[in-house]
């Protein structure tokens, strides 16, 4: 039997205004056959259950996507599988889930049923101490990913004031044309929101090969900020969405509702956007399309001063972001040794396996 395909997404980040959700498009209510809310303190089980659920399911042939966290890229935040409309959510701090529709269609796994409240509750100080710290932490990274942001910002606007309109809106007039040329469908397409990329303890992590690389025909559009990406993209997605066509479209970290991605799969075509830091670029991409050629040579080198202060000083800020949430890690790894020697595995094993047949019965339905 042939592995299912496997997508790396994640569905929240770390960005300028804190934590950004997309939790809402891990899966529809309304299209779920079953979601399991999974909860329980750091160092449970959770992000290890999804994944043993993941993998289990694609060694039987279903595709399947692992939601990656953006404060830990090497743990779940979610897995889902498709074909079977099921879901697996981390319904903990800071994306707090719920069920919305509890028993007809999600429902709680609570792991914290296997520790040993005696022994947790001994480490009660500890676990407080540690918790604050960490939320500070984050907290001071995201007050300096703003201040990151607003240099990110500068650079920017450097690019905008030197954008001829004309020129950008043609090229994103010829993109549209060649992907939906001879398309005359009508209706109202469904967008899913994502991002491709986080803000992560190891620095910008992205999973783009797994995403934009899995269509048959890719486009890479390039060029510096300012420079009428988003704009572009963002004509793509409505133009799809009038068409009748769904989509997915995959958000900026630093900017949580600027289109950087976009993939229609009925059109089996997706659109990358590369600039800094995901520098993805499929080698076998049908076009490319460089918006700096919409930019008035002239305009930006009379900047060029302040463009390259606002540069370097946006990319110095970042990377003290990113150590912030990189010692935030560094605690919540200290965090789960609260938690981890007084969990019951076996009873967590024992769910584990009971909710995988549960998940295999939905296959044979």
């Amino acid at each position: 039997m042939l592995k299912g395909k496997v997508k790396h997404v994640f569905p929240g980040g770390n960005t300028p205004y804190g934590f950004f959700s997309y939790y809402d498009y891990i899966i529809s209510s309304g299209d779920a056959a079953r979601i399991f809310v999974i909860k329980g303190g750091p160092g449970v089980g959770k992000s290890t259950f999804m994944r043993k659920m993941g993998d289990v399911m694609t060694n039987r042939g279903y595709d399947v996507e692992f939601h990656h966290c953006s404060s830990d890229n090497n743990s779940l935040d979610g897995v889902v599988i498709p074909a079977l409309r099921v879901a697996f959510i981390d319904g903990t701090a800071p994306h707090v889930v719920d069920p919305k529709h509890p028993g007809g269609v999600d429902e709680i796994l609570h792991l914290g049923d296997f520790w040993d409240e005696a022994k947790m509750v001994a480490n009660k100080q500890a676990i407080l101490n540690c918790t604050s710290e960490i939320s500070k932490l984050f907290q001071r990274a995201y007050r300096v990913l703003r201040a990151a942001k607003s240099l990110y910002d500068d650079w920017e606007a450097v690019n905008t004031d030197a954008l001829n309109p004309v020129v950008a809106n043609q090229k994103a007039a010829e993109l549209i044309n060649e992907i939906f040329g001879g398309i005359s469908g009508i209706g109202a397409g469904k967008v899913r929101k994502l991002f491709a990329s986080a803000i992560t303890p190891e620095g910008p992590v992205n999973y783009l090969d797994s995403v934009v690389g899995a269509m048959n025909t890719r486009y890479i559009v390039t060029g510096e900020p300012g420079t009428g990406k988003a704009t572009l993209l963002q004509k793509v997605v409505d133009t799809a969405v009038a068409k009748g066509l769904d989509v997915e479209a995959y958000y900026c970290p630093l900017a949580p509702q600027k289109v950087e991605h976009v993939l229609i799969p009925a059109l089996n075509v997706g659109i990358t956007t590369v600039c800094g830091p995901h520098a993805y670029k499929p080698s076998d991409a049908r076009k490319t399309i460089n918006m700096n050629e919409c930019l008035k040579p002239q305009f930006v080198a009379k900047r060029a001063a302040e463009k390259a202060f606002a540069q370097e000083t946006y990319q110095t800020l970042f990377a003290k972001a990113v150590a912030y949430i990189n010692q935030a890690k560094k605690l919540h790894d200290t965090l789960e040794t609260y938690y981890v020697p007084n969990m019951d595995f076996a009873g967590v094993q024992k769910l584990w396996e009971k909710t995988r047949d549960r998940v295999l019965a939905y296959a044979n339905k």
